[in-house]
């Protein structure tokens, strides 16, 4: 069985690395693919896409920026591995750019995925009452099972 672990750095994606954890501990888990899908900026959007032209000292914090979230992910990435090492069980990152619902159901069923482990809620501005918006989307359009942690 191979899982897709969703993660955003939230506590409900924390929960998610404990969850995916125990569940390797207890089933046949074959392969663990940790996955963090970043959205772009909601202010400057077309700069991921490389769109739009900033002055030399714009671009410049902009890069500083993407170095800073890159080495975070990188950094969570690393402590989100060492709960998996426990178990010996191949562990796998993706850092990945777009939209996440879509990108986190494409890569799920590209992937051969039997399972999507995403939190209820993430770091979304809103908070939604029941599911979050990128939860809620993943569990409409993935063709995979997903479990959805509280």
């Amino acid at each position: 069985m191979k899982i897709l672990v969703c993660t955003d750095g939230s506590e409900f994606s924390q929960k998610c690395i404990q969850v995916a954890s125990n569940l390797v501990e207890t089933c046949t888990i074959n392969e663990v693919t940790i996955i963090h899908v970043h959205e772009g900026s909601s202010i400057l959007p077309d700069y991921w896409q490389g769109k739009y032209l900033f002055s030399e000292e714009e671009e410049k914090k902009l890069k500083a920026m993407d170095k800073r979230l890159l080495e975070e992910r990188k950094k969570y990435f690393a402590d989100a591995e060492k709960e998996f090492q426990k178990h010996d069980i191949p562990v796998n990152t993706l850092f990945k750019t777009g939209h996440p619902a879509e990108v986190i159901s494409k890569v799920a069923e590209d992937g051969g995925y039997d399972l999507i482990i995403i939190g209820r809620r993430g770091m979304g501005g809103v908070k939604k009452l029941f599911l979050g918006s990128i939860s809620n989307a993943v569990l409409q359009i993935a063709h995979t099972n997903v479990l959805i942690v509280k």
